[in-house]
């Protein structure tokens, strides 16, 4: 059987792709347990990189990493149940250790810029090892909640590391954490979008520009309430939709308890109470459902939220009112909600690429606000609109979607702050002012 071989060469945290059987041990030799062991392991992790680079995840079998990587099935199994054990394994090699030391774990507190070098240095890393980080950052969706939560806990490692920068900054002592975790979400978000459409060498050159952003922002002077209310009901029962929305509400339900990858097109059909042929007479497929779906909460969403921001008197509290409205919506719509900021990045590109047409239309809401102060950083629209869906996840993740409403106020102060500043933006975001 002729040996697997990606595409094009790869390049990994392991060495390159193609030298994976020149790296084999050769028979014979005494080598310790330990060490055959570790060639095996990181010729399977490299070859698990490069065959998600080329197929996806989803699509990536054991076969394949076996072909590549020259190692044999026992050994396989030796190690790993399978290859969902393979990718933790493969994470817990390389992710952890490499942004422990970049981040640097342990030692006396990082100054602005030793976090500014150590920024510079993931970016790199990032481009550099760009199948890997694809793998970390955008597969990784589509790997289940254990590979999910592995890289979650990186992004804390990286949350607390930017807080303990801040406490050595003039001005910017005592920063929320909840607001240091969505800074990093709209990085995080800048990052994803460059990995899934190959332009991850962008992101050397917007280092300056996320940079600046971060730098835009300062402690709020009081703290941000928490509204509470009960959140407007949904549109009604499922049996009072047309078949086609019925369909879409089905699989946000299923999506939402069983992720995109195991959910099939007779769940959904079980869910709606429909035939196989009434779902195949408006969708090819459950790829095409799940576009409807994400364009269709998406959509709702919107018409909940651009009368919210027109209505307003000024553009601070246009903002401030349309978040009320986005969250309020989400807080009725919970399965959409998820579909829209979860359940998405498992579905593939084309369902992110919509899902990102959704976020442009939000970004140009604050074109007043680069009116008000041009020099902000260009890429703020971008990484705004990335840490408020990242608050939306974690919200989510959290299991408090019935309370999304108590998000708005630090949706609004992450917005406003970089044009209005710290004192302006928390007025309007407690509702306590009409801003400027």
């Amino acid at each position: 059987m002729a040996s697997y071989g990606p595409v094009a060469m790869v390049t990994t945290p392991w060495g390159d792709a193609g030298t994976l059987h020149d790296r084999k041990l050769q028979p014979g030799r005494r080598l310790p347990p330990e060490e055959v062991a570790r060639n095996q392991q990181e010729r399977l992790f490299a070859a698990l990189v490069a065959v998600v680079a080329e197929k996806g995840y989803e699509a990536t079998r054991v076969e394949d990493l076996l072909e590549l990587s020259g190692v044999s099935r026992s050994a396989f199994y030796a190690h790993f149940k399978d290859k969902e054990e393979c990718l933790l394994a493969a994470l817990h090699a390389f992710v952890g250790p490499t942004v422990g030391a970049i981040f640097a774990d342990g030692g006396p507190p990082p100054d602005e810029l030793r976090a500014r070098q150590a920024f510079d240095a993931f970016i790199n890393l990032i481009v550099e090892q760009a199948a890997a980080a694809r793998m970390c950052l955008v597969e990784i969706y589509a790997a289940g909640p254990r590979a999910i939560e592995e890289i979650d806990r990186t992004t804390d490692g990286v949350q607390a590391f930017l807080s303990a920068t801040l406490e050595q900054v003039p001005g910017r002592q005592g920063m929320p954490p909840e607001i240091v975790r969505a800074m990093v979400g709209g990085v995080r978000k800048v990052i994803h979008s460059r990995l899934y459409r190959h332009q991850e060498e962008e992101l050397l050159e917007l280092i300056p520009q996320m940079w600046d952003w971060f730098a835009a922002y300062e402690p709020p002077p009081e703290p941000l309430r928490r509204p509470r209310g009960r959140a407007a009901q949904n549109g009604g029962p499922a049996n009072g939709y047309d078949p086609a929305e019925r369909i879409l509400r089905a699989l946000a339900a299923v999506v939402a308890e069983k992720g995109y990858p195991a959910m099939t097109i007779g769940d959904i059909a079980a869910r709606a109470s429909i035939s196989l042929s009434t779902f195949y007479a408006n969708f090819a497929d459950k790829e095409e459902a799940m576009l409807a779906a994400v364009d269709s909460g998406s959509s709702q969403m919107l018409a909940t939220t651009l009368p919210a921001f027109r209505r307003a008197p000024d553009w601070p509290n246009a903002v401030r009112g349309a978040f009320g409205a986005m969250f309020a919506f989400c807080a009725a719509e919970p399965e959409y909600t998820t579909l829209g900021a979860v359940d998405v990045y498992a579905a593939g590109r084309r369902a992110l690429e919509q899902r990102d047409e959704v976020m442009k239309t939000m970004e140009g809401l604050l074109i007043p606000g680069f009116e008000i102060k041009p020099d902000v950083s260009p890429i703020a629209a971008e990484a705004i609109g990335g840490a408020i869906y990242s608050m939306i996840y974690d919200q989510i993740k959290g299991g408090g979607a019935e309370n999304m409403q108590e998000v708005a106020p630090l949706a609004a102060y992450i917005t406003l702050a970089p044009f209005i500043g710290a004192e302006q933006a928390c007025t309007v975001a407690n509702g306590d002012g009409r801003g400027r």
